[in-house]
């Protein structure tokens, strides 16, 4: 059995072997395409605020230097009351 499938707007990107294998990693499956995993996993670009309601639906607070992303952001927006938004 053969599948046909038609894409429009397919771009070619190249990983090297570590970037690659961490892709493949976020797989669920053989049926899962890497677009897909990107688009599950990659946040939509935007505000700090929704880069955190990303780390917090994938709960990556575990993650080793988000403490130090959390000194730069505040760093960078002392005017600011919360910021994240």
């Amino acid at each position: 059995m053969a599948a046909l499938v038609y894409a429009r707007n397919m771009k070619t990107i190249t990983l090297d072997d570590v970037a690659y294998e961490r892709l493949k990693a976020w797989k669920k499956g053989r049926g899962e395409s890497f677009s897909s995993v990107v688009k599950r996993v990659i946040p939509e670009p935007g505000s700090l605020g929704a880069f955190l309601g990303f780390a917090e639906l994938h709960q990556t607070q575990s993650l080793a230097g988000n403490d130090l992303m959390e000194e730069a952001v505040d760093e960078r927006s002392p005017a600011k009351e919360d910021a994240w938004t």
